[in-house]
């Protein structure tokens, strides 16, 4: 008997492959609302609360990547191994797919959706999900076979696996990121360097000291390092050129066409991925040429959603750590930013590094205090209660500015799990407060 802890869109689609299959197995949700709603489809016959004292008797236990393993309700399971993801099921049903795993801090999610645009006009069978759209055992759910898998995993996912069986092994970059579910940056970057695999090849930048290091380490084989400005890389990025020196000694390959969606130089490390992607599957390079130039982003990743002469308005509602609102931060001035939510780190002085970019902060949500805790001795901070405050503000001040060439930054640092049940809400919420305030400019 096998038992689905978690019943969103990851358990569900476990669910849904064991009644495919005919497996029996319980289900359960902490949360009595959803429990109450699959009530409709489930008997309470199927609904099992997991306590310290009764997990014993399942063969194997899969817990939703948003409820941490480390729970005190799990540590009594004297073998671990039956405590898994959705991951270890599926990758047990791969046989002879080509996977192209992705994981890191930030740009996964758009480095996903890039490879698997490219791969998807090589062939029609070809399945992306994993942590963005399609939960991982979709991919056997369906009727269709999938020849490419192009999966993104987060850390949590990871934490039940060692050396995929991956063609392709993707680590983007890394930094301070999920320190509420881990003991330091450390057991995170662990977690991470799960997806390293012995069957294909990886992929490592080496722009950030945690990557870097990964690369480096001997033990590590079939490696291939990549950057946006380090010149000793295989392969790197200078000027609207890609340069070559793995697959072809010193070849320079023109990207100066790129999406408008592309903005911001942060966008360069998910065009360097796609193309070692592109060479190591063997797909024509026009594909990836055609692929850059057209490429329609994912919703609330740095979209630009107004700009006229004066003003530009910039949603990162995906921004959920430090490094990801610093590398929003590099590519603007005159920036009126957003911050706000629960906070994963407390680290929020790097922001001051930047200090000359940023007219404003305003700050929301459960961890606005800390953040103007740390911030308003150096910098101009007001702080809110909502997003709905901020945004009525902003528009205050934008009135009062004369200036050209400002830029509303929503780049919050934080989740979003105060105020909004995810990171679309919020974003979708940014995006319909400002067309609110928009006609009072």
């Amino acid at each position: 008997m096998y038992l689905v802890y978690g019943l969103q869109k990851t358990g569900i689609s476990i669910v849904k492959l064991f009644n495919k299959e005919n497996i029996k197995f319980k289900i359960w949700d902490d949360n009595k609302a959803i429990r109450e709603k699959l009530k409709k489809t489930f008997n309470s016959k199927f609904f099992f609360s997991p306590y310290k004292s009764n997990l014993h008797d399942f063969k194997c236990i899969y817990v939703s990547p948003g409820i941490s393993l480390r729970q005190s309700k799990f540590q009594l399971i004297k073998n671990s191994t039956k405590l898994n993801r959705d991951v270890n099921l599926y990758l047990s049903k791969i046989k002879k797919e080509k996977i192209i795993a992705i994981t890191g801090t930030n740009g996964k999610s758009t480095t996903t959706k890039l490879i698997g645009n490219i791969l998807k006009k090589t062939s029609n069978k070809t399945f992306v999900g994993g942590n963005i759209g399609e939960p991982l055992c979709n991919a056997f759910i369906s009727q269709n076979k999938y020849k490419y898998h192009v999966v993104e995993l987060s850390s949590f996912q990871l934490e039940t696996v060692k050396n995929i069986p991956s063609n392709i092994s993707v680590i983007t970059n890394l930094d301070n990121d999920h320190l509420d579910r881990y003991k330091d940056i450390n057991d995170y970057i662990k977690q991470k360097k799960n997806i390293i695999t012995n069957h294909g090849i990886n992929l490592f930048s080496i722009d950030d000291k945690y990557s870097k290091k990964i690369f480096f380490d001997k033990k590590i084989k079939n490696k291939i390092s990549f950057s946006t400005f380090d010149k000793s890389a295989d392969i790197y990025i200078q000027e609207n050129f890609i340069f070559d020196n793995y697959f072809k000694n010193n070849k320079k390959l023109s990207i100066k066409k790129l999406s408008k969606d592309f903005e911001g130089s942060f966008n360069n490390q998910n065009i360097l991925i796609a193309y070692i992607c592109t060479k190591i599957l063997k797909i024509p390079e026009k594909n990836f040429i055609n692929a850059i130039k057209n490429f329609k982003g994912l919703p609330f990743r740095s979209s630009v959603i107004f700009k006229n002469r004066r003003l530009k308005i910039i949603n990162n509602s995906k921004s959920t750590n430090i490094n990801s609102t610093i590398n929003s931060i590099q590519n603007y001035k005159n920036i009126f930013l957003v911050l706000g939510g629960i906070a994963k780190e407390k680290n929020f002085e790097k922001i001051l590094n930047y200090k000359d970019k940023i007219i404003c902060i305003y700050t929301f949500g459960k961890s606005s205090i800390l953040i103007n805790k740390i911030l308003t001795k150096s910098i101009k901070v007001k702080k809110f209660k909502n997003l709905k405050l901020v945004i009525k503000e902003i528009f205050k001040d934008l009135k009062n500015n004369t200036n050209n060439n400002l830029n509303i930054l929503f780049a919050p640092a934080c989740t979003s799990y105060d105020q909004y049940k995810n990171f679309e809400e919020r974003g979708k919420d940014f995006t319909k407060l400002i067309n609110e305030n928009l006609s009072k400019l």
